[in-house]
């Protein structure tokens, strides 16, 4: 099976949140601009994404918590960027996605969450539908919920929800030159009709497991066509969707306001009365520290942040009491990538000894306060899919002997000299490189660090001349497991990071993506990353990972950010 991707843009995407902080409003909604701007201090089962031919895929019970729900309270949240305009369709911004207007609407799929979910996850579950059944033409159907219905506002005055609203939202986002013109046609998601109000029927062009991961990304929301009918486009219209949250009013510095919808579909959810966001802006580069934000939470009037490694550590010396909790995203993490066109890397011996060589564990403790993983850096859907730690260490990084072993095996007695082009983002890629470097030296050989322009190193990296030996960046934004191999490791793939041209790991990459059964699946994904490393392509130093900080008061917040997920918002409450 052959897919094609379009070349993405390689540079790294920043943290989406600075901090959230928690007020103490009961049962009220904002009243003012000024209330917004300066708040008092706060006093469904998982879905398969592979089902097998009419195999029916039904909502499970709610997850029971320790802690009884509670209903009221507001909290302000602070974004790092404003907005660019309402339009969530038009834009791919994770701030309009996740943190502005579109947390008012829905998806037809969205990603598990909450107490039991280990991470990284990409498993599905409905947010707009009750149940989905692939047919045996391979396409799916699913029953939509009966009991969604549009916001109160005018012109869609809180009608019922139907499946015409999502064709129609589906068939905009394709709009030539928006930002998710590709996102189906990439999936293999072909035709998508209403076959009656509460039906939809979504065909496959190709047999893709990842195919319903571009129902649930977060920015494939369903809007409403009347609005676009009356405004023309949603850059400057009122906000109606039906998810959990009600655009209330932008005020002054971009401050957004979102008030509870108490007719959403969910019981109970979501807890919190009121969310307002605002942006601040981190000085510097995106992963230095941010004096302000650290200061705003001493003082106790931020309860949630994410919190970088450079922030993480003076947080620990800090007097003041949080809870902590890390959510996994494993494709925004650091890639090393070696050239296996490039003498002498050209020489498996010599790669399989860089990569026995270099002991990642210890930049994630030492330079990264233990944020973040080790692995390939592919999405997956679960912790499960991925080489644990035992099996990478036994077999290929982490270990000077056996780098040593390896090069003496082979007869290479003087180890050639080595450059390592690091993409100049701060000073925790350049920590990260020069420990790679004094790794390297450490079995024998010369190595030589350089800070690129993430940009150069981009061209490098993936232009038609690809004259590097070895790289240490960003990896690529792909949010899906086959998005990331076909892209990054297929031979064919716009982005062979490594520049191979590797048969057997072409056809385990195209055998795991078509097949269906999540078993099955698992081990040829586990066989595709065991061939990576023993060829020693490319692995990720350090995964992507957000660190949150909060305040013990918020409870039930286990936030799941791959496919720029955001309902984790509504499952949340404040303890009484």
């Amino acid at each position: 099976m052959t897919q094609s991707f379009k070349t993405v843009l390689f540079l790294t995407m920043g943290l989406l949140l600075l901090g959230l902080v928690a007020c103490s409003s009961e049962e009220a909604p904002v009243e003012s601009a000024e209330m917004a701007e300066e708040p008092v201090s706060k006093s469904a089962s998982a879905q398969s994404p592979t089902p097998q031919a009419a195999s029916i895929q039904e909502p499970a019970p709610a997850q029971v918590y320790v802690g009884a729900p509670r209903q009221g309270g507001y909290l302000v949240l602070a974004s790092m960027a404003d907005y660019p305009h309402r339009d969530v369709h038009q834009s791919a911004q994770e701030t309009l996605a996740t943190l502005g207007p579109g947390l008012a609407y829905s998806r037809l799929l969205r990603l598990e969450a909450g107490r039991e979910v280990e991470q990284p996850n990409l498993t599905l579950q409905c947010d707009l539908c009750e149940s989905w059944e692939m047919a045996p033409d391979m396409s799916y159907i699913f029953k939509l919920r009966p009991d969604v219905y549009w916001q109160k506002l005018s012109p869609v005055d809180g009608r019922q929800l139907e499946a015409d609203d999502l064709v129609f939202s589906y068939d905009r986002m394709r709009t030539p030159g928006w930002p998710g013109a590709t996102r189906f046609a990439d999936r293999g998601v072909g035709e998508i009709e209403a076959l009656d109000d509460l039906t939809l029927r979504v065909s496959l062009e190709f047999r893709d497991a990842d195919a319903l991961l571009a129902l649930a990304d977060g920015r494939s929301k369903i809007v409403a066509p009347e609005v676009v009918e009356e405004y023309g486009d949603l850059k400057q219209a009122q906000v109606i969707g039906t998810g959990p949250w009600i655009y209330e009013r932008q005020i002054r510095s971009g401050t957004t306001s979102y008030n509870r919808n108490p007719d959403y579909f969910e019981p109970g959810l979501p807890y919190l009365n009121v969310i307002t966001i605002k942006p601040v802006k981190s000085p510097g580069e995106a992963n230095s520290a941010n004096p302000k934000r650290l200061a705003l939470l001493e003082a106790g009037q931020i309860d949630v942040v994410v919190a970088p490694p450079t922030d993480w550590s003076q947080m620990e010396r800090s007097s003041v009491e949080f809870n902590s909790r890390i959510s996994q995203q494993p494709e925004i993490g650091m890639v090393l990538s070696l050239n296996t066109s490039q003498e002498p890397l050209d020489n498996l011996a010599i790669r399989q000894a860089i990569f026995r060589a270099v002991d990642p564990w210890e930049y994630v403790d030492v330079g990264w306060w233990g944020q973040g993983g080790v692995g390939l850096g592919m999405p997956v859907r679960s912790p499960h899919w991925q080489l644990n730690q035992s099996e990478l260490l036994s077999g290929y990084l982490g270990s000077h002997s056996a780098a040593r072993d390896i090069l003496h095996e082979n007869d290479i007695i003087f180890p050639p000299s080595l450059e390592i082009a690091v993409a100049n983002l701060g000073p925790d890629y350049r920590q990260v490189g020069y420990q790679i470097e004094q790794d390297l030296e450490a079995v024998g050989f010369e190595a030589n660090v350089t800070a690129m322009d993430p940009a150069a190193l981009q061209e490098t990296m993936f232009g038609e001349v690809r004259d590097y030996q070895i790289a240490l960046a960003p990896a690529p934004p792909h949010p899906t497991t086959n998005g990331y191999l076909y892209s990054l490791l297929h031979s064919g793939g716009p982005g062979n990071i490594a520049n191979h041209d590797d048969k057997v790991l072409d056809a385990l990459i195209e055998v795991q993506a078509a097949e269906l059964d999540p078993a099955q699946r698992q081990k040829w994904l586990l066989d595709v990353q065991r061939h990576a490393m023993e060829q020693a392509y490319m692995f990720s130093p350090i995964t992507g990972s957000y660190r949150w900080v909060f305040d013990w008061d918020l409870e039930n917040f286990y936030p799941n950010t791959s496919l720029s997920e955001y309902h984790y918002w509504a499952e949340a409450w404040l303890r009484q």
